[in-house]
């Protein structure tokens, strides 16, 4: 049985439970929090990001025995962390928003490592896959900017 904790965290406060586009939705609420509530401060982001990705870690390793599936539509705690790699490094409105779209563009297409990472068993697959999409989509913005 899965704890409400652990259904909080791992839904990212239930998002996960909408039925269609959850990872989307997951996707655009932290895009909006990083618009609204992340300071600029590099230092911060980062530190930020990093504990979402142990947290995260920690409670989908926790709750995935609770789920048929592999990679459930419902755990989206993945995509937080994922966007928010993406938006690490960006403070400009227009770009965070071309972040959001070229992230989901690669979550969703999965070229090249980001297809083979999602194989990685359990907790690593679920979370390397979105990571990757969030890292590539930094360094294309990077680059662009």
């Amino acid at each position: 049985m899965i704890n409400n904790l652990s259904l909080l965290i791992i839904t990212f406060f239930y998002i996960g439970m909408i039925r269609h586009a959850p990872g989307t939705f997951s996707s655009l609420a932290t895009l909006l929090i990083w618009i609204l509530f992340i300071p600029g401060d590099y230092f911060i982001r980062i530190s930020i990001t990093f504990l979402l990705t142990i947290i995260g870690f920690i409670f989908i390793k926790l709750s995935l025995s609770n789920f048929k599936e592999n990679d459930p539509q419902s755990i989206v705690i993945d995509e937080v962390i994922g966007m928010s790699v993406a938006l690490i490094f960006i403070n400009d409105l227009s770009i965070m928003i071309i972040a959001f779209l070229l992230f989901r563009m690669l979550d969703i297409l999965k070229p090249s490592i980001i297809y083979y990472s999602q194989h990685l068993p359990g907790a690593y697959g679920i979370l390397l896959d979105d990571i990757l999409a969030g890292a590539i989509t930094s360094m294309l913005l990077i680059a662009y900017i």
